[in-house]
């Protein structure tokens, strides 16, 4: 009995945790694990393990086999103490379908359940046992972060070094950026329709394709803004007068997150678009807002003025946590209430791609705090969407009232030339299992937009994903 002991405890030792960025995390068959002797709800654990850990994003603990299971039970005894009994894993169950979900993402083929779970959706080892057991998703337990030291998270993903003096909760610069292609009336009435003049923010106006480009105007005070507008108002003998030129809209972003006048830090970028980028490669623009946590958002008309690439714009929407919304020019002022410039905040966002028909889990909701939040979707990256017939996203938890849907069927709308479609609606401080069910009438590829926004501050930045 003592040679097995010790064969174990020799074991354990050559999975040094050398390999971890952090000296005091373990790592067990090519993951580290940190031990966080800290009690939180499942949703407060694992915000922490996404957004606070200091090695940076990691997830609530990926559990594929029992060695693994076994390793992290008897590391948890010693970091939790005697008197520990559970802890969150990341594993959590659809509360509509039952199907399990790890939350980096990866396939579910090893369990190891217990007898102990019901109607809860979240997940937590024994150190007993190792069984799995839902106990109470209002519980709070010790937990166990997890990462690859050896490749980039995916769900959190981005490559970009961040701004380190660029914190949650700062001061946020809008940029309202417009076509010169656009009639001038839907500039002003957009404008006055944004709602921005009552937000507590800083502002960068620009109007761009033009044959000659502008600087940017920065202002702290929204008198200023309308004043801009109207002195800058879209002039058609100032623009490119051709079909073929594309818009430079790409560099009026890359500009304004380069300036020194005001921080880009949480910024908002508000794009009336009228014609569409000539570009390709987008890499640069989307390292330099992910640098500064920002989001860059498109109302794009549906009779575009010139260029030849509308999805190079979708994707830097797609990749910066914004929005890509096509409509009229005549509704233009319609859709911008329905974009994030009251809701800065995002909590949510993702990019599934859908074909046909079918049913998707997508990743948790956790929503931080109780509030009315901006729900978005957009359905695909053109116009018309006649060939869906139907898309429904659901947001579910069973111990809170606020679960929801957002049902959608597109080629029944009046008008066809919107891609997307939203709604406010209170949230709890829960988390929500995430589904999205759709039928297609044609077999394409078809990309999506799903996006929570509050209208509250969070203290964590939200990740991105490509």
């Amino acid at each position: 009995m003592l040679l097995l002991k010790f064969i174990f405890l020799s074991t354990l030792a050559g999975l040094a945790s050398a390999v971890c960025p952090d000296s005091n995390d373990h790592e067990v068959q090519g993951f580290c694990f940190k031990f966080v002797a800290q009690q939180m709800t499942y949703t407060d654990a694992r915000n922490w393990c996404h957004y606070k850990n200091p090695v940076g994003s990691s997830y609530l603990a990926y559990v594929p086999d029992q060695k693994t299971s076994n390793y992290l039970a008897f590391y948890a005894r010693t970091a939790f103490g005697p008197a520990a009994q559970h802890f969150w894993i990341g594993l959590s169950k659809n509360g509509s379908s039952g199907s399990l979900t790890w939350d980096n993402g990866s396939p579910v083929g090893y369990t190891n359940l217990g007898s102990q779970n019901g109607n809860n959706l979240y997940f937590t080892e024994s150190l007993a046992n190792t069984k799995w057991n839902t106990l109470g998703d209002d519980k709070i337990n010790y937990f166990v972060c997890s990462y690859n030291p050896a490749t980039t998270p995916t769900t959190p993903s981005t490559t970009t070094t961040a701004d380190k003096n660029c914190q949650p909760g700062g001061q946020q610069t809008v940029l309202f950026a417009y076509s010169n292609d656009l009639d001038p009336s839907v500039v002003t009435d957009t404008l006055k329709q944004s709602s921005l003049e009552y937000q507590p923010i800083y502002f960068a106006v620009s109007r761009f394709d033009l044959r000659q480009p502008e600087d940017i105007g920065y202002f702290t005070d929204y008198d200023n803004v309308t004043d801009y507008v109207d002195s800058h108002a879209p002039d058609s003998s100032l623009g490119f007068g051709d079909t073929k030129t594309g818009s430079n809209v790409l560099d009026v972003i890359d500009k304004f997150y380069d300036n020194t006048k005001l921080t880009p830090c949480g910024s908002i970028v508000m794009v009336l678009l009228k014609r569409y980028s000539n570009s390709n490669d987008i890499s640069n623009i989307v390292a330099k807002v992910r640098k500064h946590h920002g989001s860059v958002n498109f109302i794009a008309s549906n009779t575009p003025s010139g260029g030849t690439n509308s999805r190079v714009l979708f994707d830097l929407s797609s990749r910066t946590n914004g929005l890509y919304v096509i409509d009229r020019d005549s509704y233009f002022m319609q859709s911008i209430d329905m974009m994030p410039l009251i809701e800065r905040y995002p909590i949510y966002a993702a990019n599934p791609v859908v074909t046909g028909a079918g049913f998707k889990d997508l990743p948790l909701l956790e929503v931080p705090s109780f509030r009315k939040h901006l729900i978005m979707v957009a359905v695909q990256d053109r116009i018309p969407v006649t060939n869906v017939h139907h898309v429904t996203v659901q947001w579910e938890n069973s111990f809170s009232e606020y679960s929801g849907k957002l049902d959608m069927h597109p080629e029944t709308w009046n008008n066809p030339y919107t891609n997307a479609n939203g709604k406010r609606a209170n949230l709890d401080a829960s988390g929500f299992a995430m589904t999205v069910e759709y039928v297609y009438n044609d077999s394409g590829d078809h990309p999506m937009q799903i996006r929570f926004y509050s209208p509250e501050a969070t203290d964590f930045w939200l990740p991105y994903t490509d």
